[in-house]
């Protein structure tokens, strides 16, 4: 598939999830940390860690599935969202109750429409935009999937991984305008109130946004 619909629907995904604030720590965690539905369903909060290194928070999570753990990088965003929906749990508690098809409709309910994501098949589509971010010999991605070399992975991520960056999420005008405007043209909808609905903004901030890029044309 085209990088560009790949990386739309990515896009996509992360922004209608936000309807459910668990679900969209779940799905965050595939974006931000390529994580598996085996290691969704074995999660528990103790997993989640800031890192110190050289004076820089470095937010991670220990991921476990088959008697293996790797130890991955997440976005700040990702991790305070996570706290969130832990903030009443023990640490020796599971951060998500859901089965691995259960985390996989999750994944469906908020697919484009005319296109099916699962877990996997999402965590493919981020795996696909990191490798064409790879301008190194070295492979970063296969690293991050490996939970090896730790500190190359963090360095690669920050560096080219657009949810470190913020250019997943909507906060940036600039970034939430680009979304918008690539909205409309790979659904069609022109329709303030129902883009606002559906990617959970206001139908102010919408319309403000649209009508800059409107102004651009003139």
């Amino acid at each position: 598939m085209d990088l560009l619909q790949l990386e739309f629907d990515i896009r996509y995904i992360n922004a209608v999830s936000r309807k459910v604030l668990e679900e969209h720590a779940l799905i965050r965690l595939i974006i931000s940390a390529l994580a598996t539905p085996n290691e969704l369903e074995n999660l528990v909060k103790r997993d989640f860690r800031i890192m110190n290194r050289n004076g820089e928070a470095i937010y991670t999570v220990k991921l476990t599935s088959g008697g293996r753990s790797r130890v991955a990088p997440i976005d700040e965003r990702t991790y305070d969202i996570v706290m969130n929906i832990c903030r009443n749990k023990g640490g020796r508690q599971k951060v998500f109750n859901y089965t691995k098809d259960e985390i996989n409709k999750i994944v469906e309910k908020y697919s484009p429409a005319g296109r099916k994501y699962n877990a996997l098949k999402l965590r493919d589509a981020v795996v696909e935009i990191l490798r064409d971010c790879l301008f190194f010999d070295h492979d970063y991605v296969s690293d991050l999937l490996n939970g090896v070399n730790l500190d190359g992975v963090v360095d690669f991520l920050y560096d080219s991984h657009p949810m470190f960056s913020g250019m997943w999420d909507l906060d940036d005008d600039e970034v939430a305008e680009d979304f918008i405007m690539n909205y409309t043209a790979m659904t069609g909808i022109r329709d303030a109130r129902k883009i606002a609905e559906e990617i959970c903004e206001s139908e102010e901030r919408v319309l403000r946004l649209m009508r800059k890029e409107f102004r651009r044309f003139l």
